[in-house]
């Protein structure tokens, strides 16, 4: 039937979109997570009434009014970046 054969058609034109939005936004994986998570990504340092929740990028930090963090415990957001390993000399 035709609409069984439409259904798959219109999922994958989906998937095609939502992939180039990702990639045209610009915002990495872990910012768009603080986002999601209503917080703010903010250099160095949190506001006084903000909590740390995680990183977005090297110095950059997420951040959240505390009082959000009451109800619901959120998972820290953990960017992209790691430091290079040290290597022990033996």
């Amino acid at each position: 039937t035709p609409g069984s054969v439409m259904l798959p058609v219109l999922f994958f034109f989906l998937k095609i979109i939502l992939a180039l939005w990702i990639f045209v936004s610009g915002i990495g994986a872990s910012e768009r997570h603080c986002m999601n998570l209503s917080g703010i990504c903010r250099r160095d340092i949190c506001k006084i009434v903000e909590d740390t929740i995680g990183a977005c990028r090297r110095r950059w930090k997420c951040c959240r009014a505390w009082w959000i963090l009451i109800p619901v415990p959120t998972p820290l957001v953990y960017s992209d970046y790691q430091a290079p390993l040290k290597h022990k000399l033996t």
